[in-house]
């Protein structure tokens, strides 16, 4: 009677720790992830302002990745159309430099992050540059092991 006692305090005490420890090896998992796809934003924002073509590259999916850039007609928005990441780093990272007092009014904020399967992200996030607000929603997904912006469409906050 004793033997079955201490045997299924034994088996509940390991089924305990494998939940316990499976779920903090989830969280950790999960964090690591979360901090990849910030460094990602954050190579974007940084190769955006500094005019960076290396770090732009590194965020973005530059051989397939689109962002949805509006089709204006009579100051209207008709439709979007992709321009790819390959030409808008290039001109991007060719813009003049930003002034030091210009740089200093620029801020990131990444206001919501989701993750799914640890495979594809979304994220929104705000990016001031100078005295505009632009509002991104990026797709994100992990390709060769890095994760990348496959996707962008912004507005400019009024």
């Amino acid at each position: 009677m004793i033997d079955f006692k201490i045997k299924v305090m034994i088996k509940n005490s390991l089924i305990i720790f494998l939940l316990f420890f499976s779920f903090s090896t989830f969280s950790q998992d999960k964090k690591n992830e979360i901090d990849l796809i910030k460094t990602t934003i954050e190579n974007y924002y940084n190769g955006y302002i500094n005019r960076d073509f290396l770090l732009l590259e590194k965020a973005f999916d530059h051989q397939n990745g689109t962002m949805k850039v509006p089709i204006l007609k009579d100051e209207k928005i008709i439709g979007f159309q992709n321009h790819f990441f390959k030409d808008l780093i290039q001109r991007w990272s060719s813009r003049e430099k930003l002034s030091d007092d210009v740089l200093k009014k620029c801020a990131l904020t990444i206001l919501n992050l989701d993750i799914v399967e640890q495979k594809i992200a979304s994220a929104k996030i705000n990016m001031k540059v100078d005295k505009t607000m632009y509002i991104y929603i990026l797709s994100l997904q992990k390709i060769a092991g890095d994760w990348k912006i496959t996707n962008k469409t912004f507005v400019i906050k009024e």
